[in-house]
């Protein structure tokens, strides 16, 4: 895109970038007017309703900025967008027994409220106490929305059990509130097994809707009312080349093969926000340079992604670099076994993080877009650009890790988070020294946990997060029980009834503690 002036130049972005929309970005949500109106027709009408695409099509946009604010404008009881997967982190050591996908999702639609009060909750408690009243006294429908569920659709043994129990809840709610309407979002290639799901419910009322990605009209109205919403102008032939440029598929000489019938929101958002990045003169595309900046953008977003994945699964970049041309380049060729590193965690992280899909398919995975064959030919590992030190994106790969059952690879991600965190930055040192504690508790090194506990209740102390040091204190408290240390148990206990009296888990914790008899001296 060319440049605009210095003035100009303080507006912000007609493109957000390789992230999904959220409500802040409403303004510059379009394109997908028919596609909220249909989808918001079926969710009312059906008691389940599963929304699937490929991977990156702009599910998780249309419901944060679109669906739902459409549903909030018209006064519906809609819950906000549900995960049950997230970078939170809490005490495990204090929350005996409790299901972290339900919690995960519980607070995702409550995140106001306390942990200990959502995990003694099933998920159709939860829906019960928001339920609401129309204006004829009637109960009001309940919109719930939980996206990403391919994450609890995966076969990895760790929290097998857990992921059983939150779609099992999930649909006992459905069973037993006639006013629930669940919305269930998920990649296409994991729609069979949320079929097969939904068959064993019994939920044949299910209803599916088809996100596709954007055909090129509609792409063209993306780019033309983003641009007219930042008060800028792209010349309709311009747009043209841009959405022709994206469709392009090339072969190993640069020529085009062919052109794809739809265009990917993903890489148009990946290419908008290059060109914008760096402006020359006008507040147009330059188009002797756009083939040229297009595939620098995809480029570059490839090798940040392929980067990042590397770091967070410890693969050397050279290895992942050969396994990516035999297995996505070279597809079908003949070569040794992948390395040790290609795990299915590994190639997971690859399609959340939309570069690949069918992971689990016998025939190995595949590029989400053959549009990307072109830049990633260009990709020479040794300059991928190395990951910057962020601490809470350390924490969140820690957290992935220690959910995929590699406590190992967890810590060490967790300890290096804790490196490069300034010291300013007491939330995030908090949550990772928390983490780092649940990792120790959960191999049963129960001094070192309570160390890092305590750390982390320093750090919560010094933020004035009560609840937060309450939860901490809470799980040194249960600790220290299991060790046959009561009198310590209780002093910690009590100090968290301190912080959060009316938490019901919390005061649970003191009551088993006390129950003990006297305690020791």
């Amino acid at each position: 895109m060319a440049g605009i002036p210095a003035a100009l130049r303080r507006r912000r972005s007609p493109f957000i970038g390789p992230r999904p929309f959220t409500a802040h970005d409403e303004s510059l949500f379009f394109g997908r007017s028919d596609e909220i109106r249909l989808l918001r027709g079926l969710w009312r009408r059906n008691r389940l309703t599963i929304l699937h695409s490929d991977a990156a099509a702009g599910k998780t946009s249309l419901l944060r900025a679109g669906l739902i604010p459409k549903l909030r404008a018209d006064n519906a009881n809609v819950l906000p967008l549900g995960r049950a997967t997230s970078c939170r982190v809490w005490p495990v050591a204090a929350l005996p027994g409790h299901n972290p996908y339900v919690l995960t999702l519980l607070s995702s639609w409550d995140p106001e409220e306390s942990p200990g009060r959502l995990a003694e909750l099933s998920i159709g408690e939860f829906v019960r106490g928001r339920q609401t009243l129309d204006s004829d006294g009637e109960p009001a429908l309940i919109f719930a929305a939980v996206d990403q569920a391919e994450a609890f659709l995966r076969r990895q043994e760790p929290r097998k059990g857990h992921r059983r129990r939150l779609l099992d809840e999930l649909f006992e709610a459905l069973a037993r509130r006639p006013n629930l309407r669940l919305l269930l979002a998920v990649r296409s290639d994991y729609l069979d097994d949320l079929r097969h799901e939904v068959k064993d419910a019994g939920r044949p009322e299910c209803a599916e809707y088809h996100l596709r990605p954007l055909t090129p009209e509609a792409a063209a109205d993306v780019v033309s009312r983003s641009a007219q919403a930042m008060r800028l102008h792209f010349p309709p032939a311009e747009v043209e080349e841009l959405l022709e440029e994206l469709r392009a598929i090339r072969d190993g000489s640069g020529r085009v093969s062919r052109l794809t019938r739809a265009i990917d929101p993903l890489l148009l958002q990946v290419a908008g926000a290059h060109l914008w990045r760096d402006p020359p003169a006008h507040d147009h595309f330059v188009s002797t340079r756009l083939r040229a900046e297009v595939e620098r953008a995809l480029a570059d977003w490839c090798g940040r992604t392929l980067a990042a994945a590397a770091a967070e699964h410890e693969l050397p970049p050279r290895e992942l670099e050969s396994w990516l041309r035999r297995a996505l380049l070279q597809r079908g060729s003949a070569g040794p076994a992948p390395p040790a590193g290609i795990t299915d965690a590994f190639l997971h992280s690859l399609e959340d993080r939309h570069l690949i899909t069918n992971a689990r398919h016998s025939a190995g995975p595949d590029l989400r877009r053959r549009r990307l064959l072109a830049p990633l030919r260009r990709l020479d590992a040794g300059q991928w650009p190395a990951p910057p030190p962020d601490p809470a994106a350390l924490l969140c790969a820690a957290g992935r890790a220690r959910d995929a059952g590699e406590p190992g690879r967890a810590g060490r991600l967790a300890l290096e988070a804790a490196r490069v965190c300034p010291p300013k930055e007491m939330r995030v040192r908090a949550d990772i020294e928390s983490l780092l504690g649940n990792l120790c508790y959960e191999q049963r090194s129960l001094d070192e946990a309570i160390a890092r506990y305590l750390a982390a209740a320093t750090l919560y102390e010094a933020l004035n997060d009560c609840a937060s040091v309450g939860w901490i204190l809470a799980a040194v408290g249960r600790i220290s029980l299991a060790q046959g240390r009561r009198s310590t148990a209780i002093e910690h206990l009590m100090a968290a009834v301190s912080r959060i009296p009316n938490d019901p888990v919390v005061r649970t914790g003191l009551g088993q503690a006390l129950k003990g008899g006297i305690a020791d001296q």
